[in-house]
């Protein structure tokens, strides 16, 4: 078992090595097919995953009234548990290792 913290340019980007594709027909403008493969959220590639998405930087809160807005930091988040024969190799390369996790497995 391996506990990964992973991060992405952003979600479209974290579907390309957390799930299977499938093949979408798109017409072209000229009535032509053009098959492209395109996530499937249907068939995880892992059993484990956990979708954070974007995480905020909370602010400190000086005047009750007008609270600051929570900064993000960059990135879209998942953590992922590798089991059994999955295979991390991939996820490696979207790997970080922060100091205080926002969010654990349990």
């Amino acid at each position: 078992m391996i506990d990964l913290y992973l991060k992405y340019a952003d979600e479209a980007e974290s579907f390309e090595t957390l799930y299977g594709k499938k093949e979408e027909i798109i017409i072209d403008e000229e009535g032509g097919e053009i098959i492209i493969l395109v996530p499937d959220l249907t068939k995880p590639l892992y059993a484990n995953i956990d979708t954070i998405g974007v995480i905020y930087e909370p602010q400190e809160i000086v005047d009750p009234e007008n609270p600051p807005e929570p900064v993000p930091y960059d990135g879209w988040h998942v953590n992922v548990r590798v089991v059994g024969n999955e295979d991390a190799s991939l996820l490696e390369l979207f790997s970080v290792f922060p100091i205080s996790p926002r969010r654990v497995w349990g």
